[in-house]
């Protein structure tokens, strides 16, 4: 399967979309909330299946962990601002205008803030492009970094348009 047809006649997408997260895993005695976040997205195609893009990740609620107490534990991650590329493995024309694609990327990114450190971005995502300029995505992301220095790992899902 190879690059679909009209991916480049649209080079340029942008897409808004959230991320459910999940920061760290079920410890003993610890079990992470869900928390969300709004993602904005830039991209290029560049050649063929690769794709270049910005991402602004804007938390929405706080990070949030439950101990076995009943206690309710937050901490507030920052908005952050990240650069990477994507790969289409691969696409299947369904008709002129519609197709279906299965896109993995890498980002690097940085809290907005001044603090905070490099850290890297993994991401899988089923997409499917309504028409020349219409596409909706779903997937999972995952990255080894937070302020507390946990896994997070969430379940992303969105809408673009393509110009």
């Amino acid at each position: 399967m190879s690059a679909i047809s009209h991916a480049e006649e649209n080079k340029w997408e942008v897409s808004i979309g959230s991320t459910q997260m999940f920061i760290g895993s079920y410890e003993k005695g610890s079990y992470p909330v869900p928390t969300g976040s709004a993602t904005f997205i830039l991209s290029r195609s560049v050649y063929e299946s690769f794709a270049l893009w910005m991402i602004f990740n804007l938390p929405l609620t706080p990070n949030r962990r439950l101990t076995e107490d009943g206690l309710l534990i937050e901490s507030q991650t920052p908005p952050s601002f990240l650069l990477g590329a994507s790969y289409e493995l691969m696409g299947y024309q369904i008709s002129d205008t519609k197709s279906l694609g299965l896109d993995v990327g890498a980002s690097v990114g940085h809290p907005i803030t001044l603090e905070g450190q490099l850290f890297p971005v993994g991401a899988f995502r089923l997409k499917f492009v309504k028409d020349k300029d219409s596409t909706i995505y779903a997937g999972v992301t995952t990255s080894p970094y937070n302020p507390e220095g946990d896994l997070v790992w969430g379940v992303i899902s969105g809408m673009g348009y393509r110009f």
